[in-house]
């Protein structure tokens, strides 16, 4: 099969391999309909994540039809369509006509179509592990009544870059959980954002483009005299986490994407890294990066996948909205340096396969 391979550059080249080979009960082998791209898989071929393994093909989020499972998969048979979260730097990832995965982070998609369905796995399982796990946000079913008896309780969050991927979805997961208000921080994105909360219950916008200093302002005028104790930053870079620890009660919970930058975030809150990686067994956590992993992450991700899908397939919650680079494979080089260059705002990039040129 056709396999495309990114170097340190973000540059790419196509490559004849052997198809994956299904080697745990637990595998399955999709045929690759559509691959979407993420920052990350330019970042890793270059270095700059040192928590995950070093493969070339790099793509991880994955909608297609199955092809083959293992022995000990029970809810996918060859041809259901469905979308996956490729396991993090190991081979075979989403930047090849198949790829392999492990059923607890695969979900069905009925009859949503396979480009939307590859915007919905790394963002949503991301947003899924930080609001859930990390920051310890209350579930939809866990939300309680006020002691007053007047609606749900208060519980300000403020989510840094909720125009991207894991941002916006982040923020779809709280509207679903009802968890309000949400303080959003955004820049170009801005209107994107604005559609996707409920001002109603006191969701904002804030314009990061005006300047720390202003936006610290802009914050504690959205808080109004509101304690907020919980931060996923999103962006993780560019003074983001200090930023957001201004107004940060002293104690409150920070958890940060990139962990290479958790030194950025000042002593006397509780902070740690939302990573992906943590889904399956073999994670690279040597506690130089704050706090990253969770216990059960195969548990974790079979509830939390059958949710996504569930809430997707319903469209309970809506994908990022995706924007096809032309060229298949040969377009994955385009996507990542788009991304690389920062030039890609409130959209997900995804490459059709089947338009890769040669493909037999």
């Amino acid at each position: 099969m056709k396999e495309a391979h990114i170097d340190e550059n973000t540059n790419v080249t196509i490559h004849e391999v052997p198809m994956p080979q299904i080697t745990n009960p637990h595998h399955i082998i999709i045929k690759v309909v559509v691959s979407g791209c993420n920052p990350k898989d330019w970042k890793m071929p270059a270095g700059l994540l040192v928590s995950i393994g070093d493969c070339p093909n790099s793509g991880d989020d994955i909608a297609g039809i199955v092809h083959a499972v293992g022995s000990a998969v029970y809810n996918f048979r060859p041809g259901d369509r469905v979308a996956a979260l490729h396991q993090l730097g190991a081979p075979h990832g989403s930047y090849a006509e198949y790829s392999l995965v492990w059923d607890h982070t695969t979900f069905h998609i009925g009859d949503r179509n396979f480009e939307e369905a590859a915007t919905v796995p790394m963002a949503n399982m991301m947003a899924s592990i930080g609001l859930f796990t990390m920051l310890r946000l209350p579930l939809p079913w866990q939300r309680q009544p006020s002691e007053t008896g007047t609606g749900k309780r208060e519980q300000p969050v403020l989510i840094y870059g909720a125009a991207g991927s894991v941002g916006a979805a982040a923020v779809r997961l709280c509207v679903l959980a009802d968890i309000h208000p949400l303080i959003c921080v955004a820049g170009s994105g801005i209107a994107f954002v604005e559609g996707l909360i409920d001002e109603s219950k006191g969701d904002v916008v804030v314009d990061y483009r005006q300047g720390d200093e202003k936006l610290v302002e802009e914050l504690k005028k959205a808080l109004r005299g509101r304690e907020l104790s919980v931060v996923f930053d999103c962006v993780s870079e560019k003074g983001s986490s200090a930023n957001a620890c201004k107004v940060l009660e002293p104690g409150g919970r920070i958890s940060i994407v990139l962990p290479f930058n958790i030194h950025e975030v000042p002593d006397g809150f509780e902070k740690n890294s939302t990573m992906a990686g943590g889904l399956w067994e073999g994670f690279k956590n040597d506690g130089a990066h704050g706090r990253m992993g969770f216990d059960s992450g195969d548990d974790f991700g079979l509830v939390h996948a059958n949710l996504v899908g569930k809430w997707f397939r319903e469209g309970r919650i809506q994908p990022h909205p995706p924007t096809v680079i032309e060229g298949g494979l040969q377009g994955i080089e385009k996507a990542l340096k788009t991304l690389r260059e920062g030039k890609a705002h409130a959209q997900k990039l995804v490459v059709r396969i089947d338009e890769t040129p040669g493909l037999r």
